[in-house]
């Protein structure tokens, strides 16, 4: 019995350890229950104060007639400023903003809402969530009102729209009621995070435009430029812009070369009918901050950029040029069966290659890289030596024979590697794996044609983003961007759009 007593007592010592284990555990359950509880309160509680300091902030707006210096776009919305100092940040889901488009129609967040707008008198527009879709004057825009919590529009929060007419900004709430604030002359949108497509544009009816689809976002910006520039418009064939200094030089065949803050899409500088001071344009790169060049059909002319004026011709150089690109103490230039290489100190011709068709790029290393055919150019900026890189038989940068369009050839900021258009397909090169070409990165979609220059490399992620339209004659409205990841060619998105818009290159504001 001696025996059996210690071990009743430690077994009656176990059950009542674990009756406590399981009382403690439950207690620390119940504990974090109403931590998450209090937790969820105090976002609420500090959602609700948001909320009401933005009407505060409005009304404060409203009574002081103060105006809107600037729409500044966060990764999760809009920042209001207006001319006190005082924001409005809306960070609750998606506000979508409504304004006129150029064709008069109602465009939400950029996009056309094919409805045609009636408030050209300064009223705001009826609008509406039906079905989880939004209304403007009683029309289905076929758009879907999104909320915060990702489900239909319904949801939405404090602020449900923002109607940008008329010079002044209508906050419009749930609770049915709207602030209308007028816009400061110099107030903007910024375009500083995302990409910029630049647009042919309808040739005989519609000039060059501008598209712009920010990131993050699953709409498009349409015809920005225009939009924030009220009656000026592009060339018409706009086939070639870039960013230098913070400014989007747009160049065009016939018309005018327009420059515009690239933040903000306001027209710093335009030459009016450059095609024909000049010649029909064709590509620029910056070279100075008072200095640049702009290639045309016939040669390459020096560009003052401030004031922005056209400057002398380059000696020695005729005939049709594309693509330009300043590296070290020169600018390389493709022309048909050239590349010319120009001494920024001297301007004058250091050296001519006699090959080259389309494409200049740096790649990571260093080096220039054009084409030719099936042939890639590797320059060597320090020593102006030429390797070839002859690919397998079948593989070749395409090439517009008949009419020029920037080339389709890119660079990697992410990885020594380049990337080329070859019919439907997309091939990267490794520079230095020459077996890399022996299978295309990509294929797009059948019953689409890549269009314009059709490929850039995104520098944030290394995402190739691919411009196609369906076809001609009325498939030419239907157009695609797709994203794939630049390392394994996995399509990550398919965005569709229409109108007959005919893209001709894609530049990255994060450049």
């Amino acid at each position: 019995m001696r025996k059996l007593v210690p071990l009743f007592l430690l077994t009656a010592f176990i059950l009542l350890t674990g009756c406590n284990k399981d009382d403690i555990n439950d207690l620390n359950s119940k504990y974090e229950l109403l931590s998450q509880e209090q937790q969820a309160l105090k976002e609420e509680q500090e959602q609700q104060a948001a909320l009401l300091k933005n009407y505060e902030t409005l009304l404060n707006a409203l009574k002081n007639k103060l105006t809107v210096d600037d729409v500044e776009t966060t990764s999760n919305g809009y920042n209001i400023v207006f001319s006190d100092g005082s924001t409005v940040e809306i960070t609750n889901g998606h506000t979508p903003v409504f304004s006129l488009a150029a064709n008069g129609n109602w465009a939400i967040d950029g996009t056309d809402s094919g409805i045609k707008a009636t408030g050209e008198n300064g009223q705001s527009p009826e609008i509406t969530i039906i079905d989880g879709y939004w209304h403007i004057n009683t029309q289905d825009t076929g758009v879907k009102a999104v909320g915060v919590d990702g489900s239909n529009g319904e949801n939405a929060p404090s602020i449900t729209d923002i109607v940008v007419l008329n010079g002044t900004i209508v906050f419009k709430f749930s609770n049915n009621t709207e602030i209308t604030v007028p816009m400061a002359e110099t107030a903007t949108i910024e375009y500083s995070s995302g990409l910029f497509i630049l647009n042919e544009g309808w040739f005989g009816h519609e000039s060059g435009s501008v598209n712009f689809y920010r990131n993050g976002a699953n709409t498009l910006e349409t015809t920005i430029f225009s939009n924030t520039n009220p009656d000026h418009e592009l060339g018409n064939t706009s086939q070639y812009a870039t960013i230098f200094n913070q400014r989007l030089y747009m160049i065009s065949k016939q018309g005018a070369l327009v420059v515009a803050d690239a933040k903000t899409m306001q027209e710093t500088g335009r030459i009016v009918d450059f095609d024909k001071i000049a010649s029909s344009g064709r590509t620029f790169c910056g070279v100075t901050a008072a200095i640049g060049l702009v290639s045309t059909a016939n040669g390459i002319y020096k560009l003052n950029l401030e004031p922005l004026t056209l400057g002398d011709k380059i000696d020695g150089i005729t005939g049709e040029v594309g693509e330009l690109l300043q590296y070290r103490q020169y600018v390389f230039a493709v022309a048909k069966g050239k590349i010319y290489v120009i001494n920024t100190d001297t301007w004058t011709i250091d050296k001519t290659f006699d090959k080259g068709k389309g494409g200049l790029v740096v790649s990571k290393d260093g080096m220039v890289w054009s084409a030719d055919g099936n042939t890639l150019l590797k320059i060597n900026p320090y020593t102006l030596e030429m390797e070839t890189i002859v690919m397998p038989a079948d593989v070749r940068v395409s090439h517009n024979a008949w009419a020029w369009t920037a080339s389709s050839l890119s660079a990697s900021k992410q990885e020594n590697a380049l990337y080329f258009v070859n019919g439907l397909k997309v091939y990267k090169y490794v520079i230095g794996d020459i077996n890399s070409l022996n299978s295309p990165l990509f294929t797009v979609p059948s019953g689409r044609m890549i269009y314009g220059a059709g490929i850039n490399v995104d520098p944030r992620n290394n995402q190739v983003v691919v411009t196609t339209i369906d076809g001609w004659g009325t498939s030419a409205a239907k157009n695609n961007l797709y994203f794939y990841d630049g390392t394994t060619g996995t399509l990550k998105k398919d965005f569709f759009y229409d109108h007959y818009w005919f893209p001709a290159m894609i530049i990255f504001a994060e450049n």
